[in-house]
């Protein structure tokens, strides 16, 4: 009975982003519905099988303070927040960190820190990386790979055949993002991600 909302706090909580605000918002609600269903669940079985709780006239009560909402929010922001505060501080540190992919191109290992790649298009049957330095290196690496692969911080996906390293976007609609020489399209799966840019 508790497993499966175990299982849905564990989803919830994965799901936290505020990348898109609204969503972000309406997964808090559900997460705080969840602890506080789980809660009271946890506190019901207490009473109930464990005989846990203080007997009046053959019905008990809680201690008040347990019931209340507000501060089982406080217990588990409590226990929550130096998780979450811990889990931004690495991820910012990793962030900071250069990053190197590997990957092979016309037969031979390449290992190229990130800040050297420009874009990254996918063809039909490979995929192109676009360096700084104008050179085109072909790949049979599928996209999502490398979008799984590259930092989220520094790269965003603005179409079904191109990533593109954010710190190098001149400008960027809900249509095309450009690069210095260089303008791509934004499909509308993508659009509302590069309209937050």
């Amino acid at each position: 009975m508790f497993l499966p909302g175990l299982l849905m706090i564990k989803y919830f909580i994965s799901q936290i982003s505020f990348s898109h605000l609204k969503q972000g918002v309406l997964n808090i609600c559900f997460l705080a519905m969840a602890v506080l269903v789980l809660t009271y669940l946890l506190l019901f079985c207490a009473n109930n099988y464990l005989g846990v709780g203080v007997y009046y006239n053959s019905d008990f009560d809680f201690p008040p303070l347990l019931l209340n909402p507000i501060f089982l929010l406080f217990v588990l922001a409590a226990l929550a927040l130096p998780e979450w505060l811990l889990d931004n501080y690495l991820k910012r540190r990793e962030a900071a960190r250069p990053q190197i992919v590997d990957f092979i191109s016309d037969r031979r290992h390449i290992s190229m820190p990130t800040e050297e790649i420009r874009y990254v298009e996918s063809l039909d049957s490979e995929v192109v990386v676009h360096t700084v330095s104008g050179e085109k290196l072909r790949t049979r690496t599928p996209i999502s790979r490398w979008e799984a692969t590259l930092n989220e911080l520094h790269f965003i996906r603005i179409h079904r055949s191109y990533i593109v390293r954010r710190e190098l976007i001149v400008r960027a609609s809900r249509v095309e993002v450009e690069l210095e020489g260089v303008t791509l399209p934004v499909s509308r799966k993508y659009a509302e991600k590069v309209g937050e840019i």
